[in-house]
């Protein structure tokens, strides 16, 4: 049977595991899929993907939800990717530098060099978006991140498809502005389907 999301929400607040599952079910293989295009490791992806259920979990009584469960949870698992990025960095960098001492011509490895510069790339894009004033912010993540068509979101947070379209507009441009020394490398990511 399905039920609204407020009653969801409100039945998961009253420890109602069996609406946890139901949200579960319906979002987890989705959110896996994109939260691995940011880590690139399935397991890793499945794992950040379930720490975002069980922080659900844990604050089921404070939690307090503002946008869609959908677009609260691909907002989440976003986030939840970047903070695991911005961790990884240094790890990563100081095995290429250990690994990379190893290698007989004096070059680091050309793939995990490729990989390093990506994901710095997508932390520096995710915090241009995250300068974005909050509703422009909000509209162009609900249209990038959570995959809503401009309808879809028009209609969650009460606006008209053209400003929806406007928003999504003013935030492009804002990037391109911000992301101009290095708005090539972006260009290539977003052809690429990565942001």
């Amino acid at each position: 049977m399905q039920i609204s999301e407020e009653d969801i929400l409100g039945r998961i607040a009253s420890d109602d595991q069996g609406a946890f599952e139901q949200i579960f079910r319906l979002y987890y293989k989705d959110l896996s899929r994109y939260c691995l295009k940011y880590v690139r490791d399935e397991h890793v992806a499945e794992e950040l993907v379930q720490e975002v259920f069980i922080n659900i979990w844990d604050r089921r009584y404070s939690l307090k939800i503002n946008t869609s469960v959908k677009a609260y949870l691909f907002t989440a698992v976003r986030n939840r990717s970047f903070n695991y990025i911005k961790l990884q960095i240094p790890k990563e960098q100081r095995k290429v530098d250990v690994d990379g001492m190893v290698d007989l011509s004096g070059s680091l490895s050309e793939n995990r060099e490729e990989e390093l510069e990506f994901e710095e790339l997508q932390v520096y894009v995710q915090n241009a978006i995250d300068s974005l004033p909050p509703k422009c912010q909000l509209i162009f993540n609900l249209s990038r991140n959570a995959g809503m068509s401009y309808k879809e979101i028009a209609e969650e947070l009460d606006l008209s498809v053209k400003t929806v379209e406007n928003q999504v507009g003013l935030a492009l441009k804002k990037l391109r502005v911000q992301l101009h020394p290095i708005w090539d490398k972006v260009f290539v990511m977003i052809v690429l389907n990565f942001l």
